[in-house]
This record gives structure tokens, sequence and C-alpha cells, in this order.
């Protein structure tokens, strides 16, 4: 999480960059950086997506800001941290008048005219998001191709994505693209491989789901971790996932992840890979486990008893 610190050591906004940056500055940027130096006077960490909403801005407009006043001297960034510079140089001062901004509407006009593959995406753009896009919205959208390096192709595919999910606001829309080229997924091929292994996924929990019965709520994150651990690291299919949570209830009565990873681990160690060899496993390992209980007798060693009495 972005943390902020104050070299100056007071809320106070520098003479320096009243009298040198304030002039210039798109006055959005002048926003972003008060705000920023508040958080920074009282030591604070705060997500951007937090702050982009908390000034009303799309969090594309927010970066674009931290970037211009880190061009300017103004921010210093180490790492996750930000530390406001008590001094603008000259130079850091002349550099920041040729850093680029967004596109304004009628700028980005004749750029999408001059440009067929851009041309032809804004006119598919508008047919997913079923409206005619504003001008605010088409400057987001090419944003995307210019800053984040998404290809038209791509765009289209996460236009189309958001809009199946009925997300079709442009800052929901936004954050999305964000995270997808911090995944490196700037390009069509790589786009459609992660759409369709992430449909894969939420068919696969929304089946686990149902046959777990959990219909009143979702998965939480350590379950979505076991699954997909079991899923994806350990190769077990669904139906051995079932009959994990089966085995599961017939001994515990109840719903446990952590004891469902007991039976998939040992089975994963085993080379148990089919319904069939769970099944016939477990048939030989009740059949032992009644066997070492007349030996002791007794009868009431619980599973996980057994299992450690069984095997070892």
């Amino acid at each position: 999480m972005p943390y902020f610190a104050n070299d100056n050591k007071f809320t106070a906004v520098p003479t320096e960059f009243i009298k040198k940056q304030l002039p210039q500055a798109n006055p959005t940027f002048v926003k972003v950086y008060l705000y920023l130096l508040m958080l920074a006077s009282e030591k604070a960490s705060m997500e951007f997506s937090d702050i982009a909403e908390t000034l009303g801005l799309l969090e594309s407009d927010l970066m674009l800001a931290v970037k211009y006043w880190e061009t300017a001297g103004a921010i210093i960034r180490n790492g996750e941290s930000f530390v406001f510079a008590q001094s603008i140089s000259k130079e850091n001062a002349q550099e920041v008048q040729e850093t680029p901004e967004k596109p304004h509407t009628e700028n980005l006009a004749a750029i999408i005219e001059a440009d067929r593959s851009l041309s032809d995406m804004f006119i598919v753009s508008q047919e997913i998001l079923g409206k005619t896009i504003s001008g605010s919205d088409m400057e987001t959208i090419y944003w995307f191709y210019s800053e984040l390096k998404m290809s038209p192709e791509a765009i289209l595919l996460l236009l189309e994505h958001c809009v199946s999910k009925g997300k079709t606001r442009m800052n929901y829309i936004e954050k999305v693209a964000i995270s997808w080229s911090e995944m490196g997924l700037t390009n069509a091929e790589n786009v459609a491989l992660y759409i369709k292994n992430e449909e894969q996924k939420t068919g696969f929990l929304y089946s686990i789901r149902k046959i777990m019965g959990i219909s009143d709520r979702s998965l939480s994150q350590i379950e979505e971790k076991y699954l997909t651990k079991w899923h994806e690291e350990m190769g077990m299919e669904e139906e051995m996932i079932a009959l994990a949570y089966e085995y599961c209830i017939i001994q515990t009565a109840k719903l446990s992840f952590p004891y469902m990873d007991k039976i998939i681990t040992r089975w994963t160690k085993e080379g148990i890979r089919t319904v069939a060899d769970a099944e016939e496993d477990n048939r030989k390992f009740k059949k032992r486990s009644k066997n070492e209980g007349n030996a002791f007798g007794d009868n009431s060693y619980d599973h996980d008893d057994l299992e450690l009495l069984t095997r070892g």
C-alpha cells in the first residue's frame, strides 16, 4: 500500500510549490498534490483506488497527476513510499512542462481519424457498451492504448468481459484495465487465454459450491485457496473433490476444508487420481482399520487416529 511522508514536517503548502508549480499545473493535478500532501503530513497510507474515489477522479487521472509531480521533482518515489521534496529544481520544473497529459477530446478525434485501427476500435466499443461514448470515456479508453499499452483488440475484449459481468461504468472498466496491464495482459492472445481460464475457474467454483450446498454466501479467500490448490496444483478433478467432501461429511458430519485437504493430499501422494481408485482405497482402508481396531480391543479411534495407525 502506498505510504506518504513529508520532509517538510508540516501540512502547509510549500511556497516554492505555489510560485513554481501551481500557476502552470493542471487544476486536477494541484488537487491531487494537496490531498497527497495532507496524507503525507499525517504519515498515512491509502490505496490509489481509494484516493481516486475520494477525489472523484478516475484512477488513471490520479496516476497521471502522480507521474506529473514525480517528473517535476515535487514527489520522490521510493518503492511504495512517496516523499515530498523540500525543493524543486529548475531542470525538473522545465521538464515537467513537457510531460504529456491525456489528449483532450478535440485532439483525440484527429488522432483516431488518422489511425484506422483506433477508429474501428471506437466504433465497435460503442456497439459493445450499447451507447454513444462520451468525450471523457473516449479519453480513458485511449489511455488504455497509449499508457497501458493495450492493443485495440485487447481493449475490445476488456469491454466485452466487463459488459458480460453487467459492469459498464468506466471507473470499473479502468480498474480492470490497470489490473490486466500490471499482469502483462496487453495483447488479444494473452487476454483471451486469461478470460478462458477465469471462466473455467468460475464454473469450477460454482459447481463445487453447489456440491457443498453453499448457496447463501461466497467462498472465503481461504476456501478458494484450498480449491485452487486441489484443482490446479494437485490436478484433482471435480468428482474427486466431491468424493473427498462426501468422506468428510461421513466422518465429521460437517464441512471441513482442512480435513478434506488431508484426504486429497494423501490421494496425491498415493497417486490416486480416479473415483474408482479412491473408493477401492477407502474399502481397503476400512478393512485394515477394523482389523487394527479389533487388535487393540477398541473401535473408538476416529478417522485421523486410524490413518496414523495404519499409514505410519
